[in-house]
Order: structure tokens, then sequence, then C-alpha cells
């Protein structure tokens, strides 16, 4: 498992087992195994058999030790009166030996490792075929100090990742090629409310509701199979605290063994997206009541025909001699009623639609219907401020919600509407347009022929409580929760604008990637 905390490789008692041999062969009283790790000045021994026995032994300073003229001079032999030679040496003072014997230990570049020394209590003479031996020897251990330098080293990288992972705040996982998961930071295990050892070797599966599961693996496929990183937004159950929505960074790697991983990086924007979901309602809310007028006015229009045809019915009928009543006129007084209540239905759905806040589900739409809609939404301030220009070419459909993509289109023409300098329909006009970019993407276009913007205006558009409308007109919201609105469709918004000559809105959306699926031409 990827970082596992496991560790395999030297047995420790196999270096103790082979000091002891070193010290039979040799026929010595005491022989040791030290380990000198890069950058320390400590001597750490990893075997030492005296007198019969193995011993622990806690790390030794080398400086003036016979364990110092062993790694300085390679080989060193002293073969009496070791502990009068050096009285500051602790093992010598408790051992008490009279003849020393010790060699480095090195590995394949010549770099020193450690030492292996034999000590005996009697005078110890050497042989070069004892060179030779204790050489063969020096060889074995070398093996084992290098597994041992190379797994410290590795703890070393381990624990430094590690501990790099646990300083990011936010949730960190790692999954192997069977989505399982290897390696997490504590955010990702405090986010998922488990342990690590509950955690490692299971996936999504054990902890999520299938369908959301299922989800997880697909996204995280995509990522192995093609090896290109995404930005998801997911979401997430928790039965602690109820639907969480987030947005997971996703990207792919391989290890040393060529083996495929996936990382990711998790972010919490569930408060951050309720937050938007009240300012998007605020933001209607504004733009209902500068609406108010032109709504009252088309609600106005068809209830006078219902209300003059009901007259006309109600006159007809009470005349004393029914059979002089018109059948053809009595069927038009109805007809026209019915239209008018039409009309009336319409206009309320439409802003109903506009003004819900529970529905955020995307769904296929014909453009041209959330342009109608639109339009009939502000269709009496058009009337009486501009007249508008309907440029509407075959579309495919998009994928979205049609309520919030008809508050960017509502949004767009109310400001199209003010950025006239005064009310003159015959001059002030509104091009509305829709046609497929010459990339495959439906382009809907919003352009007036108004004051325009500065080049200092066009920099600022998108920020948050940006405005140049008069204290009251305006929250400085619209144009930022619109451009969101947009991005979450996978689309954007395009700004041309000339001072005194106009302005041209341009939403670009991914079309919807099914057959057949085309908008008519609206007319």
């Amino acid at each position: 498992m990827l970082l596992s905390r496991r560790r395999s490789g030297t047995d420790p008692t196999l270096l103790h087992g082979l000091v002891r041999h070193v010290a039979e062969v040799f026929g010595v009283t005491s022989a040791v195994l030290v380990r000198r790790s890069p950058g320390e000045e400590l001597l750490h021994p990893l075997a030492l058999w005296s007198r019969g026995q193995s011993h622990e032994e806690p790390a030794v300073t080398p400086q003036g030790s016979v364990l110092d003229e062993v790694l300085r001079q390679d080989v060193f032999h002293c073969p009496e009166d070791a502990h009068a030679r050096f009285p500051e040496d602790g093992w010598l003072r408790r051992l008490g030996p009279q003849g020393v014997l010790g060699m480095s230990v090195r590995n394949s570049r010549e770099e020193v490792l450690g030492a292996l020394v034999l000590m005996h209590d009697a005078p110890l003479k050497v042989a070069s075929t004892d060179l030779a031996w204790l050489r063969a020897f020096t060889l074995l251990a070398s093996t084992s100090l290098e597994y041992l330098q190379t797994r410290a080293e590795l703890d070393e990288a381990r624990d430094f990742l590690h501990k790099t992972l646990n300083a990011i705040q936010k949730p960190v996982f790692v999954k192997d090629r069977q989505h399982r998961f290897v390696l997490a930071n504590e955010a990702f295990r405090r986010f998922m409310g488990v342990s690590e050892e509950s955690l490692l070797g299971r996936s999504d599966h054990d902890f999520v509701p299938p369908h959301e599961a299922d989800v997880f693996r697909q996204q995280d496929e995509r990522v192995f199979t093609t090896g290109q990183s995404n930005e998801n937004e997911e979401t997430y159950t928790d039965g602690a605290r109820g639907t969480r929505t987030l947005v997971t960074q996703k990207a792919r790697f391989t290890s040393a063994r060529g083996q495929p991983f996936l990382v990711g990086v998790i972010r919490d924007v569930s408060e951050h997206k309720r937050m938007e979901a009240h300012l998007r309602m605020a933001d209607r809310m504004v733009t209902v009541g500068t609406l108010a007028a032109s709504v009252a006015h088309e609600i106005n229009n068809p209830l006078s025909y219902v209300n003059a045809s009901l007259n006309f019915l109600r006159e007809q009928l009470a005349q004393e001699d029914a059979s002089r009543l018109s059948l053809d006129e009595l069927r038009e007084a109805v007809a026209d009623a019915l239209e008018g209540t039409g009309r009336v239905r319409t206009i309320v759905q439409d802003l109903r639609t506009f003004a819900r806040a529970d529905d955020e589900r995307a769904e296929p739409m014909d453009i041209h219907q959330v342009i109608g809609s639109a339009l009939r939404m502000v269709r009496h301030q058009l009337q009486e401020h501009a007249h508008w220009e309907l440029e509407l070419e075959s579309v495919p459909q998009v994928l979205g919600n049609p309520a919030r993509l008809g508050q960017v289109l509502v949004n767009l023409l109310v400001n199209a509407l003010q950025a006239f300098v005064q009310s003159a329909p015959k001059r002030n006009r509104i091009r509305i347009a829709s046609r497929v970019s010459d990339t495959g993407q439906v382009v809907v276009e919003v352009e007036d022929n108004g004051r325009g913007m500065a080049p200092e205006v066009l920099a600022r558009l998108f920020t948050p409580f940006f405005t140049t409308k008069p204290a009251g007109e305006g929250t400085g919201l619209g144009l930022n929760i619109s451009q969101s609105i947009i991005q979450a469709m996978g689309g954007r918004i395009e700004v041309s604008s000339t001072p005194g000559q106009g302005s041209t809105f341009r939403l670009l959306l991914p079309r919807l990637q099914e057959p057949d699926l085309t908008s008519g031409s609206s007319t």
C-alpha cells in the first residue's frame, strides 16, 4: 500500500546473529556493529555480542574512542593495552578488553556507513587471513547498513510527506486503480468522520449512498482513463450534517513502479452555495420590483379583454327575449375572455418561474422559449423606451435551469433599457439574437445602442457590488450572479462596448450533446 507504515527487510535478530558469528569465528570476547547516520555525530550500535550474550547499547560519541580511529583509518589494530591507550572510551572501560581490531563498513561508493569492531580480553594478534575474513564480514554488514540507511531516508521522506499533507487544511486523498483509499490527510479523515485504519483499503461505496458512490467512481474513472485533470461539483451526503456541495479537483499520477493513482483535493462550498442562492433570490426580487409596473401593465391589458367580454355577456343575457341573442357574438366574447385569461396565466407562470428559489435542477431547454419568457417579463418597458429586433436562428438545446437562464436574460434586457439616456422608442434599439458559433457553441446576444461603457467600467463589470447606477437603483450583484449562472452551465459571458455607441453582451453556452434536439426558429 502506498506509504504504508509497515516495514520489511533486515531483521535485527539477523544482525545480532552476524555479530555473534564474527565473535565466534575470530574467538574474541566481544564484537559490535555500529551505524553512522548522515549529518549526525552519534554512532548507533545495531548489535553487540559480549561474553556469550547480546546487549542493547545507546548511541555513543566517537571522539577520542576506538571507533573514531576505525572510521578515520579504515582498518585499526591495537594488539594490547587498548583501554590504557583510550582512557576516555566508555566501552573499553566497561568491557575491559586488551586487544582491539576494527574495520569500517563502506557502501559501493566507498562512503563510510559504520564499523565492525572486535574486542578481546587478552592480547589480540592478527594475520593477513584474519583481515580478509573481516573484510568479507564487513561486506555482508554493508548490505544491511545500506538497507537501514535507505529505510531511514524513506521513513524521513514518509514522515515529511505525512506532516506536509496534514498541514493542508483542505481534505486531500489518494486512490489506487481499484478506487480504494490508500492515503488521506487529517482534514479528509475529519471530513469523513473516520480513522485512518477504517479508511485505508476501502472505497466510496463503504461510506456514502450507492448513487453518490457510483457518480464518484465514474468521475474518477474518467480521470484514470483519460489522464486529464478535472474539477467537478459533487453532492455528498453526510449523516450528521446532511447534504453537502463539494468542488473536487482530481488528477492522475504514476508511481515509480508504474502504478496509476488518483489524488483529489476537496473544497466544501455548501455555505457558499447557500449564500449564493440567497443573493440570487435577492437579485431576482430586486428585478421583480423593477418590473412591477411592466408586469402589472401586461396583466391589466388581457384583464380588460376579460372584463369587456364578461360585461357584454352579462348585458346580452339580461335581455328578456333570449331568442334575439347572436350566438356568433357570444362565442366571440367567450373566446376573447379565454384568450385574456390565457395571457394572464402565461404572465403569472413566467413570473413564478423567474422568482422561484427551490428549483435549481438542470434540464434540456429550448433557448428560444427562455428568450420569449424573458421578453414577456419586460415587454411593457420595451414598448415604452425602445424597439426590439429578434434574429433567432435554429440552435441546439442546452443543458441548464430555464429559470436561472431567464434571470440572466431579464437582467441583460433591463440593463440594456437602463443604458438609454432618454425614452425614445424610435431611436433606441435592442437586438436579441441566437446562433451557433464556429466552435459549435450556442450563442445568445443582447445588443443595445445606448450610452456604452468606458474601459475602466468594463474592467470591473462583474465585480460584486460594483454599479454605475444611482443609489437605490441597483445592488451591483446582477452581472456577477449572471456570470456565475452561465459558468455553472459550462459557458461564459463576453462583453464588448464603445462609449456613445452601445454594448453587446454575448452568452456562449455548450450545446447539449444529443442528436436531433434542436430549437426551431422563432418569429
